[in-house]
């Protein structure tokens, strides 16, 4: 036999599972309605597609990096973000060692 209380404690689980989707939809950066693009030729580590679907430069070796929505960059090519700096060795062989968390 089920108990009265079952059903209850489902739905509120459920309730606080779609709360916490919702709200991590709604935190979502917001994008402006131009599309930007970069000169491709002066992205010195490469490029990516942002959340906004923007072309943008990636970052290099010991700059800035991460975010929940990647809001500060994401790596070039041979290096990747660990602790929000782009750690390891870029393509044209500029080297960042990185820092422990």
């Amino acid at each position: 036999m089920i108990s009265p209380k079952r059903p209850t404690i489902l739905l509120t689980s459920m309730l606080l599972v779609l709360l916490c989707l919702i709200s991590t939809v709604c935190s979502a950066p917001s994008c402006s309605t131009r599309r930007q693009q970069v000169n491709v030729e002066s992205c010195k580590y490469g490029t990516y597609v942002d959340w906004c679907r923007n072309t943008v430069c990636a970052k290099g070796p010991g700059q800035s990096c991460g975010g929940d929505w990647w809001e500060f960059g994401k790596c070039g090519e041979g290096t990747y973000c660990a602790c929000g700096t782009c750690s390891g060795c870029s393509l044209n062989l500029e080297c960042w060692s990185g820092t422990f968390c």
